[in-house]
């Protein structure tokens, strides 16, 4: 019988805790079908440091039971939180000392550790991910990187694996993750049956399709924030740095300093993303023809801006339109 703790923590998302034992659940009832005797079902406990309930980020109560000493599980699940901040998240992290040692215990005895989206951080702070390959969710990859800077860190992946550590992007790659798992301890056939009975996308592996280009960056430059004012109000024009430069009354060479310093990038490469972001925007909510799109966001020649896509998103427009295209979309952009 295999066993699985599912940690819960105060601000842990319940979608995530019970999704993750639903999704055994429904693994118990395919092998149940397929004449597998009860003893070699998953068995499953929610567990927490003190035992008491938890509070999720919902606000719905979790009961739970308290951390075992002496038990080993097969699979451990740590489950992504509410993230109120990087302040707060850290005084999080570093108050988990007996969460971080029993997770290293279990691991030395033979379990699986599975964590998931910013459940990740804390697994990373056990230092096993340390020279292997991981992956996070991808609006806290600079700080993960600053924190963890031993571990492989990878951002294209979905999910991956590195010796009996599974690491999730965002908070719905736990579906993925509860597959992945699956396989492990149910055998192939069983996973399969689970992610079609329960709908779940196979064939996405990889974040770059669904990371904006343009993250949120908080910064106090004033130059830099005109800067990026004037290129999402220009953005169908043909723009030069040069000519952004003279509008702003700086030299080109202190425009590109100012850009990097404030947000880590170019203003050519700032403006390439900002309107790939924009354009697939457009893809996802409209039926405009690329041709014209790509004329919204500043490209007459087609080719060049079906290439840059391609390179940024990892899909051509059109294949991106056919996958993550709104249904009933009817966005009116005239004017």
């Amino acid at each position: 019988m295999p066993t699985v703790a599912i940690l819960g923590f105060d601000d842990s998302y319940a979608s995530v805790i019970g999704g993750f034992a639903d999704m055994l659940q429904v693994a118990n009832a395919h092998m149940s079908k397929q004449g597998m005797p009860s003893a070699g079902l998953f068995e499953w406990h929610f567990l927490s440091q003190s035992g008491l309930a938890v509070r999720t980020s919902n606000g719905l109560e979790l009961s739970m039971r308290p951390l075992p000493r002496d038990r080993i599980y097969d699979l451990v699940l740590i489950p992504s939180l509410h993230y109120r901040g990087w302040r707060l998240f850290c005084q999080f992290l570093d108050s988990q000392i007996v969460v971080r040692k029993w997770l290293i215990k279990q691991w030395e005895q033979g379990a699986w550790l599975c964590a998931n989206c910013t459940g990740t951080f804390l697994l990373a702070d056990t230092g096993l991910l340390d020279g292997r390959i991981a992956t996070t969710t991808w609006w806290l990859e600079e700080h993960f990187r600053e924190r963890f800077p031993k571990v492989d860190l990878q951002m294209r992946p979905l999910v991956t694996e590195a010796e009996r550590l599974v690491c999730g992007g965002a908070h719905a790659t736990f579906l993925l993750q509860s597959v992945h798992v699956l396989k492990q301890f149910a055998g192939k056939a069983i996973a399969m049956q689970c992610a079609r009975s329960m709908l779940i996308d196979l064939t996405q592996t990889t974040q770059t399709p669904l990371q904006p280009l343009i993250a949120d960056s908080t910064h106090n430059d004033p130059l830099i924030q005109r800067a990026q004012k004037w290129l999402q109000d220009h953005l169908a024009e043909p723009i030069r740095m040069k000519d952004l430069a003279t509008q702003l009354a700086v030299s080109e060479r202190t425009l590109i300093r100012r850009f990097n310093k404030a947000l880590e990038q170019s203003p050519l490469t700032y403006l390439q993303n900002l309107r790939i972001d924009t354009a697939r925007a457009l893809l996802e909510a409209g039926d405009l023809s690329t041709e014209r799109i790509a004329q919204y966001v500043g490209y007459s020649d087609l080719s060049s801006f079906t290439r840059l896509f391609r390179e940024r998103v990892g899909f051509t427009p059109g294949a991106y339109r056919a996958r993550f295209q709104l249904p009933n979309a009817d966005l009116d952009l005239r004017h």
